[in-house]
């Protein structure tokens, strides 16, 4: 199987996120390699965890949120909270497809987690705003009741 074959089984979210960490270029730091692709899924977390470590002392919230992205697509629904933590004040520009880094923490979180239809617009979460307010408490009512479906990529409330 093919490189592309092999990460495009990851789905949408998973996919975007190597490529923001650099996951698709060869000599980058953070390139995925899919080695023997046999458990995809597994390589993905010991990608995740490896980024964690390497870059989790980066100070700044883009860095942050994409590996609280990286957690959260591994199943780890805690980092939820990161990623919520570090909204942008103001709603990040996209042109032309450019920029989707910049707004896929929060296109992650609303794709994979269950969120009820009054939560679910994420260009409204921003840092301070109601929403950022309303979401951590949601969260902090459901979290319990989320069950991680790694094949799907995505959380179930239970």
């Amino acid at each position: 199987m093919d490189r592309d074959t092999v990460i495009s089984s990851l789905g949408v979210q998973r996919a975007r996120l190597i490529d923001c960490l650099g996951g698709n270029t060869p000599l980058a730091a953070g390139y995925f390699d899919v080695g023997d692709a046999t458990n995809v899924f597994a390589s993905f977390r010991e990608y995740a965890a490896r980024m964690c470590k390497e870059w989790g002392s980066e100070p700044d919230a883009m860095s942050q949120s994409l590996l609280a992205t990286a957690r959260l697509l591994c199943g780890e629904i805690q980092a939820a909270d990161d990623i919520l933590q570090c909204l942008p004040a103001v709603a990040p520009q996209r042109h032309h497809g450019a920029g989707y880094c910049a707004v896929l923490p929060q296109t992650a979180l609303r794709a994979c987690v269950p969120l009820p239809a009054e939560l679910a617009d994420s260009t409204r979460w921003l840092a301070g705003s109601a929403e950022q307010a309303a979401l951590r408490l949601w969260f902090k009512e459901n979290r319990d009741r989320l069950e991680w479906h790694e094949l799907e990529g995505i959380y179930r409330l239970h």
